[in-house]
């Protein structure tokens, strides 16, 4: 029964494919003060009503890899792999940011990722002014775990160096009290030292400690470039999950973007340990880094998410991209059914919520979980017949960014009809114009370098 004084929201009439045991149900979903109560419901009225009559429901996909500082270069660092990426392009790039422009990159990659139906992410950003993707995080309405880079020693090939030991703990920490539970918990703060090789193993010590202490998630890179992990064998803490074995990272609260290159120990260890995988297909094709065997790692019981990355490396955040090429991608090597559509739903819902420890809470549509909720519309030409059959695959094949209609997180109606109704997208593409622009003028590069690939 609605509370009286309390907001009420009804998304009537849709296919709702729940992820949740109820498997796909015709109905409407009922939201009271934030959480679903009921699905499907026989209600008719309520403070907000979306329509969703020939839609599909579904929980807003989550994205367990994302860099929102990167949405600003976007365009400017194409045709390499990821160590010369890095090294020429993104690192200066990153140096050169202020809050304004950080601010502005959030905002853009934020209102993006709203729009094409993602609700949840996890972002590491620059080491400096991370506090202006949380208020952007806070204003637009996503659900969000956010992280400095934390790096405090020099990585072979990239030979990004951040700060000392110190100061990249003062940048984490600084940041708990204002925002780790912030907006009723949807905003919270991620432990993400870059790569086992970009933090000594005392800052890992310290991100590992202030993980069990505040319940953060830690987030970092894993096994990427075949040639540089190749390299960082030859040191002494070994491969990269060797490494994090080491600094006892290794376990539930560890998501580890790309794994690309995981040998049989490492696979060991990671499905031991509970530690997620977040696959980046597009990132990993356009920098050349591989195709990351998800199937083995799914059968193996490793849970799995799906990011998009940055737009640097993308170029575009939409998570159904990512579903589309995860689904194809592995077909030709192990098979027709090795990535059916209903497994790669699961990867971009339950999969993302399991890595940010929030699978009580989001990435299904069950009564007394948190609504965040997308409406697909099947207007479109690229969605017509529809089959009537599994809608995971029309979700996972068919659709598209412009198909979500209507976004909820939290209870909040943050998109409807296709339209972001927590900011202006004018204001948010004017400001990313400009302040990319001055990105450019401070990034300590030629312009003709900065802009395009001229390799």
């Amino acid at each position: 029964m609605k509370r009286a004084g309390v907001d009420d929201l009804l998304i009537t009439g849709g296919t709702v494919v729940t992820m949740g045991p109820a498997g796909t149900v015709e109905g409407s979903v009922y939201v009271v003060d934030g959480r679903i109560v009921e699905v499907p419901s026989d209600r008719r009225r309520a403070t907000t009503v979306i329509e969703a009559s020939g839609r599909l429901v579904l929980p807003g996909f989550v994205q367990a890899h994302v860099h929102l500082c990167q949405t600003l270069f976007r365009g400017l660092a194409d045709d390499m792999d990821v160590v010369q990426w890095l090294r020429e392009r993104i690192w200066p790039l990153e140096q050169a940011h202020d809050e304004a422009s950080l601010r502005a990159s959030a905002e853009l990659g934020i209102a993006e990722l709203l729009r094409g139906g993602t609700t949840s992410v996890l972002s590491m950003e620059t080491t400096r002014f991370t506090h202006a993707s949380f208020e952007a995080a806070g204003a637009l309405g996503i659900r969000a775990r956010i992280g400095p880079a934390l790096m405090d020693r020099r990585e072979p090939g990239t030979e990004m160096f951040g700060t000392t030991t110190e100061e990249a703990v003062a940048a984490l920490t600084e940041l708990i009290r204002p925002w780790h539970g912030a907006e009723n918990g949807r905003l919270g703060v991620a432990a993400s030292p870059r790569g086992p090789r970009n933090a000594t193993p005392e800052l890992w010590a310290e991100c590992v400690a202030l993980s069990a202490a505040y319940g953060l998630v830690l987030h970092t890179h894993v096994n990427e470039n075949e040639e540089q992990a190749a390299l960082l064998s030859l040191d002494p803490d070994g491969r990269d999950v060797y490494a994090l074995e080491r600094y006892r990272a290794l376990g539930p609260s560890l998501v580890m973007a790309h794994g690309v290159w995981l040998d049989d120990g490492e696979r060991q260890l990671v499905q031991k340990s509970g530690a997620h995988i977040c696959h980046c297909p597009s990132a990993n094709l356009k920098l050349a880094s591989g195709i990351a065997p998800i199937p083995d790692y799914l059968d193996l019981g490793i849970n799995v998410a799906l990011g998009a990355d940055g737009a640097a490396c993308n170029n575009t955040l939409s998570a159904l991209g990512e579903m589309r090429l995860a689904g194809l991608l592995h077909k030709p090597r192990f098979g027709p059914r090795a990535m059916p559509a209903a497994r790669v739903l699961e990867m971009a819902t339950l999969g993302g919520a399991r890595a940010l420890g929030l699978a009580g809470e989001i990435g299904s549509v069950e009564p007394g979980k948190r609504a965040d909720l997308i409406v697909i519309g099947r207007d479109g030409a690229h969605s017509r017949p529809v089959t009537g059959g599994d809608p995971a695959t029309e979700v996972v094949y068919s659709c598209r960014d412009e198909d979500v209609t209507d976004v909820v997180v939290d209870g909040r109606h943050i998109v409807g009809d296709r339209e972001l109704l927590t900011a202006s997208m004018t204001s948010i593409t004017a400001a990313a114009e400009r302040e990319r622009a001055a990105v450019l003028s401070r990034c300590g590069l030629p312009q003709g370098q900065c802009v395009g690939s001229d390799q």
